[in-house]
């Protein structure tokens, strides 16, 4: 009788050590998930959301220059001449300037203007032009002038020379009011780790001109999600395209920019998805954007940054 007793008692006790081993586990798995979500949501915290609006006003300023667009035309080779009048070689439906603007000539060694008769043209200094060599600079770009409430300048895009003509009065600008953002998402900012090329890695992406354009990565991104580790090819600034799993459903299908903050040599930084935005191609048919890389597409869904619907 004393013996069943003593076994029952060890049996209870070894019972109840079992429970309450299964409460503690319970109770630090509670815990660190707790520590997890607090974590996550210190992210997201009064200065990180002011932060981002202050962001998203400067990304909606920074898109007038190209609401203000109005044409890209490609130039041929010797005369190029523009303005409102049917028979420029481009016409452009702006009732402020002239009937003939001016013409573009374009030799094999050489670009340059010619203002039509009586026709105000300026540098961005206010001297006037009326017979002008364009020289291009690095970036295959000239100098703009101005007439009225147009500018212009040439520009190279995949080895050919186009001209771009701003447009001060765009109703672009006041139509547009911008894109709707996905809910700030803590679970799309990741600590990455950034790497320089030893060398500048040159590549042809595509573009909304429908050519291959050449483009440089000076490094690349790496960063785990869901067990996983993904790596980004990285530009000049730290500027990054990225198409994902929501590229054509819900977001541009073009892919979305975003910028990195780059350390001086390899090391840290910080994967902001919430700060995608949607390139300008995405609302305006005049520019020329890249589109990512195959190697920086990522094969799931990333619900953060800039969606397709318009404010």
């Amino acid at each position: 009788m004393i013996l069943g007793q003593k076994i029952l008692t060890c049996l209870f006790n070894n019972q109840t050590l079992q429970i309450m081993r299964s409460i503690i586990a319970l109770c630090l798995l509670m815990l660190l998930f707790a520590c997890k979500s607090d974590s996550k949501s210190a992210k997201l915290d009064a200065n990180y959301k002011s932060e981002f609006e202050t962001y998203t006003e400067k990304l909606q300023q920074n898109r007038i220059k190209y609401l203000q667009l109005n044409g890209l035309h490609k130039l041929k080779d010797n005369d190029n001449s523009f303005g409102k009048g049917a028979l420029n070689h481009f016409v452009m439906n702006i009732e402020s300037i002239a009937e003939t603007v001016g013409t573009i000539t374009v030799k094999s060694d050489s670009v340059s203007f010619k203002a039509a008769e009586n026709v105000m043209i300026k540098t961005a200094s206010d001297s006037l032009v009326t017979d002008l060599h364009l020289p291009l600079d690095e970036y295959g770009s000239s100098i703009k002038l101005f007439h009225n409430d147009i500018n212009w300048q040439v520009i190279t895009r995949a080895g050919s020379l186009y001209l771009r003509v701003w447009y001060e009065n765009n109703p672009m600008v006041e139509r547009f009011k911008g894109y709707e953002h996905y809910e700030l998402n803590s679970d799309f900012i990741f600590d990455g780790f950034f790497s320089y090329y030893d060398k500048e890695k040159e590549e042809k992406v595509d573009s909304q001109l429908g050519v291959k354009t050449s483009t440089n990565f000076i490094g690349y991104v790496t960063f785990d999600y869901e067990g996983n580790s993904y790596q980004l090819d990285v530009g000049s600034s730290g500027f990054t395209m990225v198409n994902d799993e929501t590229s054509g459903d819900d977001t541009y299908g073009g892919g979305r920019y975003v910028y990195l903050d780059l350390p001086e040599q390899d090391g840290k930084v910080t994967i902001d998805f919430n700060k995608l935005y949607n390139p300008p191609c995405s609302f305006s048919q005049f520019t020329t954007c890249l589109y990512p890389p195959q190697q920086n597409h990522l094969p799931f869904k990333v619900t953060a940054g800039e969606t397709l619907k318009r404010l």
